[in-house]
């Protein structure tokens, strides 16, 4: 891990201090959705975290079609659970409806 003049961690880590991962990022995203008492999200959202990651941490964790694989993998996996809503202009609308953590037994 690199530091930087001001003791800061310099590149895409998580708070363990390893690599950040673009699975983390969502989760990341959809807990503070979460707590900020949202549920609901497009696709779209999703896709732009590529972006938002890369203003964050001055680099591309993936492209928008990787993060949309990702959360199709999570879905699939179990890791969230979400309901699709009707589209609205030709977005996916979900309403978020568990995020497992690390730990099988833990849901936010």
């Amino acid at each position: 891990m690199r530091v930087g003049q001001h003791g800061c961690r310099v590149g895409i880590y998580n708070l363990k201090g390893e690599k950040m991962t673009v699975r983390e990022h969502i989760t990341n995203k959809l807990t503070s959705l979460t707590k900020a008492g949202l549920t609901t999200f497009k696709t779209s959202d999703i896709q732009e975290l590529a972006y938002i990651g890369r203003h964050d941490f001055g680099k591309f964790l993936g492209s928008s079609e990787t993060y949309t694989r990702e959360f199709r993998r999570m879905r699939t996996d179990g890791i969230i659970k979400v309901r699709k809503l009707d589209r609205k202009n030709r977005q996916q609308i979900w309403v978020l409806q568990s995020i497992s953590t690390s730990f099988p037994n833990d849901v936010i």
